[in-house]
């Protein structure tokens, strides 16, 4: 197996690891925190990281994996929000592996963005649990 092989079976397999349950009903979006938009963007954004990152700046994935993780468990979300936030982290990331097989301008380009709207989410997020 080489290495492209290899790596593709890996972000395959953590792909999958965040598939596993079903989406929830949209019922319970009564009840979620008032940052929950940002949260659900974050996931957005570190989903198509996770992709276009090690494509364009050679970034490990399994970093990319690692911060959902985190994200995940410093949000301490029932089920039903985890699944969602996953859900949003594997949409990203799937549609990004659709549309880029390698890095050009259009990919760096939405690496950048990605950083900046991540970093700033994060400072943002960070400040409401602070209060």
């Amino acid at each position: 197996m080489t290495f492209n092989a290899k790596a593709s079976a890996f972000l395959l397999i953590m792909t999958a690891a965040f598939c596993l349950s079903p989406l929830p009903g949209r019922a319970a979006d009564n009840n979620l925190p008032p940052y929950e938009q940002n949260l659900r963007r974050l996931s957005s954004i570190v989903g198509a990281l996770m992709y276009l990152d090690p494509l364009c700046n050679g970034s490990d994935p399994k970093d990319w994996y690692f911060q959902m993780a985190a994200l995940l468990e410093a949000e301490n979300a029932d089920d039903a929000r985890a699944r969602q936030l996953k859900d949003h982290f594997n949409k990203s990331y799937l549609a990004y592996s659709k549309t880029y097989r390698s890095c050009n301008d259009q990919a760096r380009k939405a690496t950048r963005l990605y950083h900046t709207e991540g970093q700033s989410l994060l400072a943002t997020l960070k400040l409401k649990h602070a209060r």
